[in-house]
């Protein structure tokens, strides 16, 4: 046992001294797009240590991302956990799954090179259907005047902050799923291959080849073991939305339900950039 112990500190001290190195992990979304459950089907791997919404990380990283005041003095401390974290980890990587980090994710690259950022993305009359389903993740959306405007995570813009107090809760949420899915694509040219972007839908009916991919991607030895699927998720959105919210998503993002109607890669065969 002690001899293990010593031989564990030695790898540590490997990372730490950037003899042997490695690397942080960050899924990265909006709420209710499947991060957790992504999150957890890498969390259980052997060459993986990972958090999942572990405070104080994932309220730095919200706080962060609800309000960029903040980020000039938070951010040395997200920084400074998430190095106590991988010294942690080694000779593990680190995966941390806190979404919000999805609005800093190149300024984490800059301070991390070796990071690796691992996007979802789920339809987005489902992702608001269960945004509207859980009371602390539509909160935020009832208490958007506590936070300056405007505002990158809840989608508020100078213009349609004259208006937002009026809208639905489901055309908050299309906006904030919205923005997300517009930051999504930004990320992709900013962090090129240090980015890979999974929808929801492929993990769900592809979940083999999905799971394949991601392990070539993270460069791991072992194979990614397959999660529990639910398939119900897909369309639990149509019994849950009425016509007029289905409407009120629409007009915000501008993609009609029968884009996501087939049972098989929905988000993919709108967007095949998607899978690159």
């Amino acid at each position: 046992m002690r001899r293990y112990r010593m031989a564990t500190m030695i790898e540590k001290w490997k990372c730490l001294w950037g003899y042997k190195s490695n690397k942080p992990i960050f899924i990265i979304g909006t709420g209710r797009s499947g991060t957790n459950w992504l999150g957890k089907t890498l969390s259980i791997h052997p060459e993986i240590s990972a958090t999942i919404e572990r405070q104080p990380i994932f309220g730095l990283s919200t706080r962060i991302a609800m309000n960029p005041q903040f980020e000039s003095h938070l951010y040395k401390r997200l920084v400074w956990m998430y190095r106590l974290m991988l010294l942690r980890a080694a000779p593990h990587h680190y995966l941390d799954k806190s979404h919000p980090n999805i609005w800093i994710a190149e300024r984490l690259h800059a301070t991390f090179p070796r990071a690796q950022f691992i996007g979802i993305e789920r339809n987005p009359y489902a992702t608001v259907a269960s945004m509207m389903n859980h009371k602390a993740v539509s909160m935020r959306h009832e208490r958007w005047r506590q936070f300056p405007v405007p505002n990158r995570f809840l989608g508020i813009t100078e213009q349609n902050a004259k208006i937002y107090q009026r809208m639905p809760m489901a055309a908050k949420c299309a906006l904030r799923w919205l923005a997300h899915h517009q930051r999504m694509d930004a990320l992709r040219h900013k962090l090129g291959e240090a980015l890979t972007v999974i929808p929801f839908e492929n993990f769900v009916y592809d979940t083999q080849n999905v799971i394949e991919n991601l392990g070539r991607f993270l460069d791991l030895k072992n194979p990614i073991a397959a999660p529990a699927v639910d398939y119900a998720t897909l369309n639990k959105w149509e019994a849950q939305l009425a016509d007029n919210e289905i409407k009120q998503i629409h007009d915000i993002v501008g993609i009609s339900p029968e884009h996501y109607a087939s049972e098989k890669y929905g988000l993919v065969k709108e967007n095949p950039a998607l899978l690159q």
